[in-house]
Protein backbone atom coordinates (compact mmCIF):
# COMPACT_ATOMS: atom_id res chain seq x y z
CA UNK A 1 0.00 0.00 0.00
CA UNK A 2 1.30 3.44 -0.90
CA UNK A 3 1.61 5.53 2.29
CA UNK A 4 2.75 8.79 0.75
CA UNK A 5 1.15 12.14 1.52
CA UNK A 6 -1.02 11.96 -1.63
CA UNK A 7 -3.04 9.00 -0.34
CA UNK A 8 -6.73 9.98 -0.30
CA UNK A 9 -7.88 8.27 2.90
CA UNK A 10 -11.52 9.23 2.44
CA UNK A 11 -11.78 7.19 -0.78
CA UNK A 12 -10.46 4.00 0.83
CA UNK A 13 -12.63 1.22 2.22
CA UNK A 14 -12.81 0.81 6.01
CA UNK A 15 -10.52 -2.22 5.74
CA UNK A 16 -7.99 -0.26 3.67
CA UNK A 17 -8.14 2.71 6.05
CA UNK A 18 -7.36 0.42 8.98
CA UNK A 19 -4.51 -1.13 7.01
CA UNK A 20 -3.21 2.35 6.18
CA UNK A 21 -3.00 3.42 9.84
CA UNK A 22 -1.56 0.08 10.92
CA UNK A 23 1.19 0.50 8.32
CA UNK A 24 1.90 3.98 9.65
CA UNK A 25 2.13 2.51 13.14
CA UNK A 26 4.73 0.04 11.88
CA UNK A 27 6.71 2.95 10.42
CA UNK A 28 6.57 4.64 13.83
CA UNK A 29 8.06 1.60 15.51
CA UNK A 30 11.07 1.83 13.20
CA UNK A 31 11.86 5.37 14.37
CA UNK A 32 14.59 5.71 16.94
CA UNK A 33 13.96 7.61 20.16
CA UNK A 34 17.01 9.82 20.63
CA UNK A 35 15.77 12.74 22.73
CA UNK A 36 16.21 13.31 26.45
CA UNK A 37 13.32 13.80 28.88
CA UNK A 38 15.03 15.42 31.86
CA UNK A 39 14.03 18.80 30.44
CA UNK A 40 10.48 18.09 31.63
CA UNK A 41 11.80 17.86 35.19
CA UNK A 42 13.79 21.05 34.68
CA UNK A 43 10.73 22.97 33.48
CA UNK A 44 8.57 21.63 36.32
CA UNK A 45 11.09 22.93 38.87
CA UNK A 46 12.05 26.26 37.31
CA UNK A 47 8.94 27.53 35.55
CA UNK A 48 6.82 27.90 38.72
CA UNK A 49 9.46 30.41 39.86
CA UNK A 50 9.22 32.38 36.62
CA UNK A 51 5.45 32.52 36.12
CA UNK A 52 3.61 35.00 38.29
CA UNK A 53 0.26 33.24 38.68
CA UNK A 54 -1.12 29.96 40.14
CA UNK A 55 -2.33 26.91 38.22
CA UNK A 56 -5.75 25.43 38.93
CA UNK A 57 -6.34 21.89 37.61
CA UNK A 58 -9.88 20.64 37.00
CA UNK A 59 -11.29 17.42 35.52
CA UNK A 60 -8.27 15.23 36.26
CA UNK A 61 -10.67 12.31 36.81
CA UNK A 62 -11.39 12.34 33.05
CA UNK A 63 -7.86 11.12 32.20
CA UNK A 64 -7.65 7.31 31.92
CA UNK A 65 -5.02 5.79 34.18
CA UNK A 66 -4.68 2.52 32.25
CA UNK A 67 -3.45 3.94 28.94
CA UNK A 68 -1.37 6.67 27.40
CA UNK A 69 -3.39 9.49 25.84
CA UNK A 70 -3.14 12.31 23.36
CA UNK A 71 -4.03 15.68 24.87
CA UNK A 72 -5.38 18.24 22.41
CA UNK A 73 -5.08 21.75 23.84
CA UNK A 74 -6.05 25.24 22.80
CA UNK A 75 -3.22 27.68 22.14
CA UNK A 76 -3.25 31.34 23.18
CA UNK A 77 0.20 32.54 24.28
CA UNK A 78 3.87 31.76 24.84
CA UNK A 79 3.28 30.07 28.22
CA UNK A 80 1.34 27.12 26.79
CA UNK A 81 4.25 24.77 26.13
CA UNK A 82 5.74 25.35 29.57
CA UNK A 83 2.27 24.86 31.10
CA UNK A 84 1.92 21.56 29.25
CA UNK A 85 5.18 20.20 30.67
CA UNK A 86 4.29 21.40 34.15
CA UNK A 87 0.97 19.56 33.85
CA UNK A 88 2.71 16.34 32.78
CA UNK A 89 4.83 16.50 35.92
CA UNK A 90 1.96 17.44 38.24
CA UNK A 91 -0.03 14.49 36.88
CA UNK A 92 3.08 12.27 37.24
CA UNK A 93 3.04 11.41 33.53
CA UNK A 94 5.76 11.57 30.89
CA UNK A 95 4.93 13.28 27.66
CA UNK A 96 5.97 14.97 24.45
CA UNK A 97 4.55 18.27 23.24
CA UNK A 98 4.42 18.99 19.51
CA UNK A 99 6.23 22.33 19.16
CA UNK A 100 6.66 24.56 16.13
CA UNK A 101 10.35 25.45 16.10
CA UNK A 102 9.96 28.04 13.32
CA UNK A 103 8.93 30.69 15.90
CA UNK A 104 11.48 29.86 18.63
CA UNK A 105 14.88 31.31 19.39
CA UNK A 106 17.89 29.04 19.91
CA UNK A 107 17.60 28.84 23.71
CA UNK A 108 13.94 27.82 23.83
CA UNK A 109 14.53 25.36 21.00
CA UNK A 110 17.21 23.64 23.08
CA UNK A 111 15.04 23.65 26.21
CA UNK A 112 12.21 21.93 24.36
CA UNK A 113 14.63 19.59 22.61
CA UNK A 114 15.87 18.21 25.94
CA UNK A 115 12.25 18.05 27.11
CA UNK A 116 11.41 15.36 24.54
CA UNK A 117 9.38 17.81 22.47
CA UNK A 118 8.35 16.80 18.96
CA UNK A 119 9.77 19.69 16.95
CA UNK A 120 8.53 20.62 13.50
CA UNK A 121 8.81 23.38 10.96
CA UNK A 122 5.25 24.24 9.97
CA UNK A 123 6.37 25.73 6.66
CA UNK A 124 7.72 22.38 5.41
CA UNK A 125 5.23 19.67 4.42
CA UNK A 126 7.62 16.77 5.12
CA UNK A 127 8.32 18.17 8.59
CA UNK A 128 4.59 18.30 9.36
CA UNK A 129 4.13 14.74 8.11
CA UNK A 130 7.14 13.40 10.00
CA UNK A 131 6.08 15.09 13.23
CA UNK A 132 2.82 13.11 13.17
CA UNK A 133 4.79 9.87 12.90
CA UNK A 134 7.34 10.96 15.52
CA UNK A 135 4.72 11.90 18.12
CA UNK A 136 2.79 8.70 17.38
CA UNK A 137 5.97 6.73 17.96
CA UNK A 138 6.58 8.39 21.32
CA UNK A 139 3.04 7.56 22.44
CA UNK A 140 3.44 3.96 21.30
CA UNK A 141 6.70 3.81 23.28
CA UNK A 142 4.92 4.83 26.50
CA UNK A 143 4.61 8.64 26.55
CA UNK A 144 1.56 10.84 26.45
CA UNK A 145 1.36 13.35 23.62
CA UNK A 146 0.06 16.89 23.41
CA UNK A 147 -0.89 18.85 20.32
CA UNK A 148 -2.10 22.43 20.04
CA UNK A 149 -4.83 21.61 17.56
CA UNK A 150 -5.47 25.13 16.26
CA UNK A 151 -1.97 25.34 14.77
CA UNK A 152 -1.06 28.71 16.26
CA UNK A 153 -2.22 31.17 18.92
CA UNK A 154 -5.89 32.06 19.09
CA UNK A 155 -5.82 35.76 20.03
CA UNK A 156 -9.28 36.53 18.70
CA UNK A 157 -11.15 38.67 21.26
CA UNK A 158 -14.36 36.56 21.34
CA UNK A 159 -13.86 33.28 19.43
CA UNK A 160 -13.47 30.32 21.84
CA UNK A 161 -11.80 27.97 19.35
CA UNK A 162 -10.46 27.99 15.82
CA UNK A 163 -10.82 24.83 13.72
CA UNK A 164 -8.73 21.83 14.68
CA UNK A 165 -6.26 20.41 12.17
CA UNK A 166 -6.58 16.71 11.27
CA UNK A 167 -3.13 15.85 12.65
CA UNK A 168 -4.52 15.24 16.15
CA UNK A 169 -7.09 12.67 15.01
CA UNK A 170 -4.45 11.04 12.81
CA UNK A 171 -1.98 10.64 15.72
CA UNK A 172 -4.79 9.12 17.81
CA UNK A 173 -5.62 6.63 15.07
CA UNK A 174 -1.99 5.63 14.50
CA UNK A 175 -1.14 5.24 18.19
CA UNK A 176 -4.59 3.88 19.08
CA UNK A 177 -5.06 6.04 22.18
CA UNK A 178 -7.95 8.29 23.20
CA UNK A 179 -7.89 12.06 22.87
CA UNK A 180 -8.31 14.13 26.02
CA UNK A 181 -9.47 17.67 25.18
CA UNK A 182 -7.94 20.24 27.51
CA UNK A 183 -8.26 24.00 27.78
CA UNK A 184 -5.63 26.32 29.24
CA UNK A 185 -7.52 29.46 30.25
CA UNK A 186 -5.27 32.31 31.38
CA UNK A 187 -7.50 34.68 33.32
CA UNK A 188 -6.20 38.17 32.64
CA UNK A 189 -5.92 41.09 35.04
CA UNK A 190 -8.36 43.92 34.33
CA UNK A 191 -5.71 46.58 33.90
CA UNK A 192 -3.26 48.01 31.41
CA UNK A 193 0.12 46.32 31.83
CA UNK A 194 3.65 47.02 30.64
CA UNK A 195 5.23 43.61 31.29
CA UNK A 196 4.00 40.09 30.66
CA UNK A 197 4.49 38.95 34.27
CA UNK A 198 1.63 41.27 35.28
CA UNK A 199 -0.79 39.96 32.68
CA UNK A 200 -2.42 36.92 34.30
CA UNK A 201 -4.30 36.26 37.56
CA UNK A 202 -4.27 32.47 37.21
CA UNK A 203 -4.34 29.67 34.67
CA UNK A 204 -7.28 27.28 34.82
CA UNK A 205 -6.57 23.87 33.25
CA UNK A 206 -9.74 21.89 32.59
CA UNK A 207 -9.73 18.37 31.12
CA UNK A 208 -12.70 17.00 29.21
CA UNK A 209 -13.87 13.43 28.81
CA UNK A 210 -12.03 11.07 26.43
CA UNK A 211 -12.79 11.17 22.73
CA UNK A 212 -12.28 7.90 20.86
CA UNK A 213 -11.34 8.15 17.19
CA UNK A 214 -12.35 5.50 14.66
CA UNK A 215 -11.87 4.42 11.05
CA UNK A 216 -15.53 4.93 10.11
CA UNK A 217 -15.75 8.72 10.08
CA UNK A 218 -13.85 11.28 8.06
CA UNK A 219 -10.91 12.86 9.83
CA UNK A 220 -12.49 16.28 9.30
CA UNK A 221 -15.66 15.21 11.13
CA UNK A 222 -13.65 13.84 14.05
CA UNK A 223 -11.59 17.04 14.18
CA UNK A 224 -14.79 19.05 14.28
CA UNK A 225 -16.02 16.96 17.22
CA UNK A 226 -12.78 17.74 19.08
CA UNK A 227 -13.30 21.44 18.38
CA UNK A 228 -16.89 21.37 19.63
CA UNK A 229 -15.93 19.60 22.87
CA UNK A 230 -13.11 22.09 23.48
CA UNK A 231 -15.46 24.99 22.73
CA UNK A 232 -17.87 23.64 25.37
CA UNK A 233 -15.06 23.39 27.90
CA UNK A 234 -13.76 26.90 27.24
CA UNK A 235 -17.15 28.62 27.25
CA UNK A 236 -17.90 26.70 30.46
CA UNK A 237 -14.81 28.23 32.06
CA UNK A 238 -15.84 31.68 30.85
CA UNK A 239 -19.27 31.17 32.42
CA UNK A 240 -17.85 29.85 35.71
CA UNK A 241 -15.39 32.74 36.07
CA UNK A 242 -17.72 35.50 34.80
CA UNK A 243 -15.64 36.16 31.70
CA UNK A 244 -17.99 37.91 29.27
CA UNK A 245 -17.10 37.55 25.58
CA UNK A 246 -20.50 37.17 23.91
CA UNK A 247 -19.72 39.76 21.25
CA UNK A 248 -17.14 42.35 20.30
CA UNK A 249 -18.92 45.07 22.30
CA UNK A 250 -18.11 43.19 25.52
CA UNK A 251 -14.40 43.75 24.93
CA UNK A 252 -12.55 46.80 26.25
CA UNK A 253 -10.64 47.99 23.13
CA UNK A 254 -7.59 49.48 24.86
CA UNK A 255 -7.31 46.58 27.30
CA UNK A 256 -7.48 43.99 24.51
CA UNK A 257 -4.90 45.75 22.33
CA UNK A 258 -2.57 46.36 25.27
CA UNK A 259 -2.72 42.72 26.37
CA UNK A 260 -2.28 41.51 22.79
CA UNK A 261 0.75 43.76 22.36
CA UNK A 262 2.33 42.40 25.55
CA UNK A 263 1.67 38.77 24.55
CA UNK A 264 3.20 39.26 21.12
CA UNK A 265 6.17 41.49 21.86
CA UNK A 266 7.08 41.03 25.53
CA UNK A 267 7.29 37.21 25.58
CA UNK A 268 10.78 35.75 26.05
CA UNK A 269 12.08 33.18 23.61
CA UNK A 270 9.33 33.52 21.01
CA UNK A 271 8.55 35.68 18.02
CA UNK A 272 4.99 36.20 16.81
CA UNK A 273 4.41 37.46 13.28
CA UNK A 274 0.66 37.93 12.84
CA UNK A 275 0.74 37.73 9.05
CA UNK A 276 2.85 34.59 9.10
CA UNK A 277 0.93 32.88 11.89
CA UNK A 278 -2.45 33.48 10.25
CA UNK A 279 -1.55 31.06 7.45
CA UNK A 280 -1.31 28.20 9.95
CA UNK A 281 -4.95 28.58 11.01
CA UNK A 282 -7.54 26.37 9.35
CA UNK A 283 -10.36 28.43 7.85
CA UNK A 284 -13.25 26.60 6.20
CA UNK A 285 -15.63 27.85 3.53
CA UNK A 286 -16.99 31.32 4.13
CA UNK A 287 -15.81 31.56 7.75
CA UNK A 288 -14.53 34.89 9.05
CA UNK A 289 -10.78 34.77 8.47
CA UNK A 290 -9.76 36.88 11.43
CA UNK A 291 -7.59 36.03 14.42
CA UNK A 292 -6.81 39.49 15.73
CA UNK A 293 -8.42 42.90 16.20
CA UNK A 294 -6.97 46.36 16.63
CA UNK A 295 -8.22 49.91 17.30
CA UNK A 296 -9.25 52.20 14.45
CA UNK A 297 -9.22 56.00 14.45
CA UNK A 298 -12.55 56.03 16.32
CA UNK A 299 -11.15 53.83 19.11
CA UNK A 300 -13.35 50.94 17.97
CA UNK A 301 -12.11 47.34 17.71
CA UNK A 302 -11.93 46.19 14.10
CA UNK A 303 -10.22 43.22 12.45
CA UNK A 304 -6.54 44.04 12.09
CA UNK A 305 -3.04 43.61 13.44
CA UNK A 306 -1.48 45.23 16.49
CA UNK A 307 1.86 46.47 15.26
CA UNK A 308 5.03 47.01 17.27
CA UNK A 309 5.16 50.79 17.26
CA UNK A 310 5.30 53.76 19.63
CA UNK A 311 1.57 54.45 19.43
CA UNK A 312 0.68 50.95 20.62
CA UNK A 313 3.32 50.95 23.34
CA UNK A 314 1.71 54.03 24.87
CA UNK A 315 -1.81 52.52 25.09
Amino acid sequence: MNNDSKTNIVDLSIFKQKEYYENLKKQCLLLKENQFSFGQDLISKLYPIIRNYPLEIQGEENIPKDTNVLFVANHSNSHDIFTAYEIFSLLQRRGSVMVAKDCLNLLTTQIFNISNATLLDRKIADSRKNSVLELSNKIIQGNDGLIFGEGTWNIHPTLPMHNIHNGAAKVSLISQVPIIPVVFEYIENDEIVTTENKLFKKCVIRFGKPIYTNYYEKLSMQSDLIKQKMKEIRTGIWRDYQIVKDNIYDIDPKMYVNHTFVKKFKALGFTYDSNLEKQFLLFLGNEERNNEYTINEKNILVPGITEKNIKMRKL
